[in-house]
């Protein structure tokens, strides 16, 4: 058998929270140790989406990067 390695790109929801202070805007995502601030609620709601996909892009990597250790 011949496989084929791709990637796959599926979207997930997270709830977040957003709100305007003296210095911008900040946003904290709901059971996550996560929180952006940004000039503009676009800005803020960039960052969060960035350090959301990092967040992804880390929980999905760690499994494969143990099993990888393990099978060494």
């Amino acid at each position: 058998m011949h496989a084929v390695s791709i990637p796959v790109i599926a979207p997930v929801a997270f709830d977040c929270k957003f709100w305007i202070d003296s210095d911008g805007w900040h946003a904290v995502a709901d059971g996550l140790d996560i929180t952006v601030q940004g000039g503009s609620f676009e800005d803020a709601k960039r960052n969060m989406q960035s350090a959301l996909n990092a967040y992804v892009q880390s929980v999905v990597r760690e499994p494969y990067a143990t099993s990888r250790r393990i099978a060494a």
